[in-house]
């Protein structure tokens, strides 16, 4: 088989070979154990689970067409227009490698990518890191009201509570609520936080007016509307 690093995401809709294979593929595996000083027994490590798996890899995109190429010839420019999506979405990708001592296929996020001009050819250089994505997903919790009995004493007498009832009024027009984004937040993470669902995220962009060109540079502090059916009592 040949070897190959394959990249792709939305089921497969998007995605494409690497066509140039890098020369190794290093992988980083770190766990999150705690050193500890103890009295005559000096330090101690406690171990804890593992941390996520890194892995990075650099290579170039061949800007003309060539015989070392593991695929059929496409222009640097839309590889890199392809990952800079992926990243700027915060889309979640799956990564295959086939045809080495090993295999992998599972899903990662892109992490950092760097790409440059070589001089003297119009290839470009380029390096990419990755992280492994584990799913997850918040539990919904219901709260139950109690109801609390008042217990009046046989020597008291009862008083009865007048309830004033407001005339009902015509429902205003919902005002969106607003959040003040903090360092690390995302539109994916706010959409998360209301909704469970970070894919949710367009309807803050579109709320918001937020160009796809600005999702990754919002600055700290903006406020962003939220929409009022995310914040509606159910």
């Amino acid at each position: 088989m040949t070897t190959g690093i394959y990249l792709s995401a939305k089921n497969d809709a998007e995605g494409f070979r690497i066509p140039v294979n890098p020369p190794d593929l290093p992988f980083k595996n770190t766990a999150d154990g705690e050193e500890f000083s103890i009295a005559k027994t000096g330090s101690v490590n406690v171990p804890k689970p593992m941390k996520l798996t890194e892995f990075a890899f650099s290579s170039f995109f061949p800007a003309s067409d060539t015989h070392y190429a593991e695929t059929q010839f496409v222009e640097p420019k839309k590889y890199i227009d392809q990952i800079n999506k992926w990243m700027a979405e915060e889309t979640v990708i799956r990564f295959i490698y086939v045809g080495g001592s090993f295999s992998i296929n599972g899903l990662v996020t892109i992490e950092s990518f760097e790409a440059k001009d070589q001089f003297g050819t119009a290839d470009v250089d380029y390096s990419i890191a990755f992280k492994k994505y584990v799913p997850f997903g918040f539990e919904k919790m219901e709260l139950v009201k109690k109801k609390i009995q008042a217990v009046q004493s046989a020597d008291k007498k009862a008083t009865e509570q007048v309830v004033k009832k407001e005339a009902p009024r015509e429902n205003p027009k919902p005002v969106p609520q607003t959040y003040s984004l903090v360092k690390g937040d995302s539109l994916w993470k706010i959409a998360q936080k209301y909704t469970g669902n970070g894919a949710n995220y367009k309807a803050l962009q579109s709320l918001n007016g937020i160009k796809d060109s600005d999702l990754r540079k919002l600055p700290i502090g903006l406020k962003v509307k939220i929409p009022p059916e995310w914040t509606a009592k159910k």
